[in-house]
């Protein structure tokens, strides 16, 4: 029987998806922000929220099975439990590295379909539109950060410390840019996986807090500010498959920019080299 976590269950799987979305206000760290991304910071509004069925179920759907099918054409990913798949960087886990997904996709003869690019598309921006109503930014002040798939695999075992997932970090100081962090299941606990549990751990900043965990459920998103107010850490999954879409959100231009397409193509420098024989 999975040991399932310490945390009290904030928002659990249960029978019935929540109705409306689930909100929990937090004490702000103490930072100062510029422009639209800086206004809920600055008024006190921190906060974290759960929504169920958060984007249309045939969506979310099409992105669980093309991570499944391209996690199966990489010959099951990263050598350690977690992999992940970058469509803006073009890179998936392989073994111990990242290889370039066009080279692997050359390689292997497939390509994505226009609904896969499509949908990925819509979810994204679907996404952006659920952050910026619950935190009221406007829309197109809200630009995309960081975006990614991560698929965990309760049956490897840890190798090497990028392989250790399950520490507790804080966006902001992990990845810098990040005003709202948004997470969309695409796998269930207890169907897909048992553990995997995320939780969001006290920061020190209110009287009587203590932690408290989200269960993954499929088509559930949890969004939340980034910084120090909102520590968190993902319990261990201990049996099956745990998908998730990481869509981070800044009002940095300059890194906003710097954002690629998502699914270019293949780098021709890299190319002379040989890379997709490297993943062969």
């Amino acid at each position: 029987r999975p040991a399932g976590t310490s945390a009290a269950i904030w928002a659990g799987t249960g029978d019935l998806a929540l109705g409306e979305p689930l909100l929990a206000n937090v004490t702000c760290a103490a930072r100062g922000v510029e422009g639209a991304c800086g206004a809920p910071r600055t008024h006190g509004r921190c906060a974290r929220f759960v929504v169920d069925d958060a984007v249309p179920e045939a969506d979310a759907q099409v992105l669980r099975k093309m991570i499944e099918w391209l996690m199966e054409e990489a010959w099951g990913g990263g050598s350690g439990p977690p992999s992940v798949v970058d469509l803006h960087q073009g890179s998936i886990s392989y073994k111990e590295q990242f290889v370039e997904l066009a080279a692997l996709m050359e390689f292997k003869q497939i390509s994505f379909t226009e609904e896969q690019k499509a949908t990925y598309q819509r979810v994204r921006q679907a996404l952006r539109g659920i952050v910026s109503r619950q935190f009221g930014i406007p829309e197109n002040d809200l630009l995309h950060d960081f975006s990614f798939f991560s698929h965990i695999n309760g049956s490897k075992e840890a190798n090497t410390i990028h392989d250790e997932y399950w520490h507790q970090h804080t966006d902001t100081e992990q990845y810098g840019t990040f005003e709202y962090t948004s997470l969309l299941y695409l796998s269930t606990l207890r169907e897909d996986f048992d553990g995997g549990e995320f939780v969001f751990e006290p920061s020190g900043m209110q009287e009587g807090e203590r932690a408290v965990a989200v269960e993954p459920r499929f088509n559930r998103l949890v969004a939340f500010t980034s910084d120090a107010e909102n520590p968190h850490r993902v319990e261990k999954v201990s049996r099956g498959i745990r998908i998730a879409l990481t869509a981070a959100f800044t009002c940095n231009a300059e890194k906003a920019a710097s954002i690629g397409p998502a699914f270019p193509p293949k780098r021709p420098e890299e190319a002379e080299e040989g890379e997709a024989g490297a993943v062969a």
